[in-house]
């Protein structure tokens, strides 16, 4: 497909300024405060990075519950998910590895070692907003940030106390409830949440999916100048899969169960008029459990398996952030970074005890000091430059740095760009010994030095943005698998190859005053390998696509609010990609193709009590031309899905 293809999604959305009249108060604006962008808010407007704000409001106005669904319009962000409702999900950012995204619940770092991060379980549930950061962000958040950050903020509550109720039903045995309370007394903010979603899933047999998840935060400020914030999110989900690894349904009893619990806290005071003192703390806790009956090949004994794993990180950071009087900012500070990962797997035969095969035990610490300045002069040409070290127990120190500036060169047109640095931590099992392969205790981290370029522009009355971006990235010392040879015929691991993704992001936000309002973004992006050690034996040459990432995509949200109700359409683009075939030996490379999704989402209020509460009927239709698709070859995406249901919202 022609890269200019996907324009007329951003040319049929500029048509509709012309009809516009006020933007719904769910879409974030164009002056939102961006908190993950930095280690100090600043106006989305003075970001010398690129980054996109997704509002809770929104999310719940288009229906949309998982946060793999929220990301898909975002710019430069691409999904792959292994077939139905809870399989795997991974991310792509830019064209980078799904391992190289940082993500972030209230400040807490979720990814595994090593950076990867399955998105198949993290609902929009009680949330406030979500952040997208894209560009190199270690010199913020340390290892695994080498594409960009996503945050997840929970709701905060303000004002009288809040209910926020809803359930609906439909296609695919979909069954899903939520309940939230929210709001402030005094010095205190609060909120509380819970929810169940359930689908029966794609396939006749052992495909049901199930997802429970509990949130809260407590905000207080017992003085002006001292406040604080706790937070926390527990999720329990239960996916039952019957596909192999080749998408075939094959299996009548395997299933995987997650339990995850995300802790955080916040404490900052002031002291005096120039400095600001916080400190932060968090952990995240996650155990798997994967189960199985079935005949292992050439066998004729049915066998039971089973594969456990406990993963944690905890976090301490110091911060002090220093304020002049020429609008600049210095933000000195420092962190502790535990973590560590137990699993270990146990067979046998079906009614007789298991044998544990392997056991796994791993941890590493990391500290790391940093400094940051920010500024404003007048509040016109705005700057950064920030750096890191990171001292790991495991792979040694590592330092990187930002450098950007965002510059007006007219009333309505900024210009500006980044030079950033990031590394990614080797995962421990590619460190450490395991049961298939050997210790690599010479590994480096992977790392990226990126720049980009962009010009914004203001429409009319600040109703709306036009912007476009050129990326330019650079990964080396990429970890590539090595196969073993005789006796043992354990793997290994080693940094064999180096690739790069470019492209351009371009985007436009229509914000008028009325009842309409737009956003829409056409993405290109070309990655690719671009060097490969000679020890490396691997099927990887240069020049090769890097696997089931598009060159081109792009997506369109038109929103209405007419009076006592609310409606959204939304349509996406994916362009080719290539993917491996692992029904053939050796597995060919073979290209997904092109396809356009369209999801309407819409609600009518049919209730109001003296202005305080409202009763309205919700419907959400995704993929309404019922495209038969994949992400991932042989495992079929869903079909068209009709969800149909009620909320109820308001003060008490």
């Amino acid at each position: 497909m022609n890269k200019l293809t996907t324009f007329p999604l951003v040319a049929c959305i500029v048509a509709i300024s012309a009809t516009s009249a006020r933007a719904q108060d769910s879409v974030a604006t164009l002056n939102t405060v961006v908190i993950s962008a930095s280690k100090s808010p600043i106006d989305r407007a003075r970001l010398t990075q690129s980054a996109t704000v997704l509002t809770g409001d929104d999310l719940r106005a288009r229906g949309i519950t998982q946060l793999s669904e929220a990301l898909r319009s975002v710019p430069g962000l691409s999904l792959a998910q292994n077939g139905s409702f809870g399989s795997v999900t991974s991310l792509f950012l830019r064209g980078g590895e799904s391992r190289y995204t940082k993500v972030l619940i209230d400040g807490v770092a979720v990814n595994q070692s090593g950076g990867y991060f399955d998105f198949s379980h993290l609902t929009t549930d009680n949330i406030e907003r979500i952040e997208i950061v894209r560009g190199p962000a270690s010199v913020l958040y340390g290892a695994d940030a080498m594409t960009g950050v996503i945050q997840i903020f929970t709701r905060r509550g303000s004002g009288p106390l809040t209910l926020d109720a809803s359930a609906r039903g439909g296609t695919y045995g979909t069954r899903e409830a939520d309940l939230a309370l929210s709001g402030s007394a005094r010095s205190l903010t609060y909120s509380l949440g819970g929810a169940q979603h359930h689908t029966d899933g794609l396939f006749d047999f052992n495909n049901d999916y199930n997802n429970g998840t509990l949130s809260g935060s407590i905000g207080f400020a017992p003085k002006r100048s001292t406040t604080g914030r706790v937070s926390a999110r527990y999720t329990n989900a239960e996916f039952h899969y019957p596909t192999d690894f080749t998408g075939a349904p094959v299996d009548t009893n395997s299933y995987r169960v997650q339990h995850r619990l995300t802790v955080g806290a916040d404490v900052g005071t002031a002291i005096a008029k120039i400095a600001h003192v916080q400190l932060l703390a968090g952990a995240n806790e996650v155990s798997d459990l994967t189960e199985d009956i079935a005949f292992p090949f050439a066998s004729t004994t049915q066998r039971h398996s089973a594969d456990k794993s406990r993963g944690y990180r905890r976090s301490v950071e110091g911060r002090v952030k220093f304020v002049s009087e020429e609008s600049a900012n210095l933000n000195l500070g420092g962190e502790l970074v535990w973590e560590g990962e137990k699993s270990n797997s146990a067979s046998g035969a079906v009614g007789a005890p298991t044998t544990t095969t392997s056991r796994f035990d791993a941890g590493r610490s990391t500290r790391s000091v940093y400094a940051e300045l920010l500024g404003s002069p007048q509040r016109l040409v705005a700057y950064t430059a920030a750096v890191r070290l990171d001292d790991n127990s495991e792979y040694g120190s590592h330092t990187t740095y930002r450098l950007g500036a965002s510059v007006p060169v007219a009333s309505d047109i900024r210009v500006r760009g980044s030079l950033s640095t990031a590394f990614n931590a080797p995962a421990f099992n590619q460190v450490r010994a395991t049961l298939f392969t050997r210790a690599s205790p010479n590994l480096s981290p992977e790392r990226t030095r990126s720049w980009e370029a962009g010009i914004e522009q203001q429409l009319d009355n600040h109703y709306g943005q036009v912007s476009i971006v050129y990326f330019h990235q650079r990964f080396q010392d990429l970890i590539q698998y090595v196969s073993g040879g005789p006796p043992t015929y354990l793997g290994s691991y080693a940094n064999l190859t180096e690739a790069k993704s470019d492209g351009y992001e371009a985007e436009v936000e229509l914000t008028p005053p009325g009842k309409i309002s737009a956003t829409a973004s056409v993405t290109q992006a070309t990655p690719r390998v671009t060097r490969v050690s000679p020890s490396y034996t691997g099927d990887l040459k240069p020049g090769d696509a890097l696997l089931r990432r598009p060159t081109h995509s792009g997506s369109a949200i038109l929103r209405f609010a007419p009076k006592g109700g609310s409606a959204s359409i939304t349509t996406t683009y994916v362009g080719e990609r290539p993917d491996l075939d692992f029904n053939q030996f050796p597995s060919p490379t073979v290209t997904l193709p092109a396809y356009r999704l369209v999801d309407l989402a819409g609600a009518v209020d049919v209730w109001h009590s003296a202005g305080r509460s409202t009763l309205s009927l919700t419907a959400r239709v995704d993929n309404v031309l019922d495209k038969e698709y994949e992400t991932v070859l042989h495992f079929p995406a869903p079909g068209r899905t009709l969800l149909i249901g009620a909320r109820l919202s308001g003060s008490l």
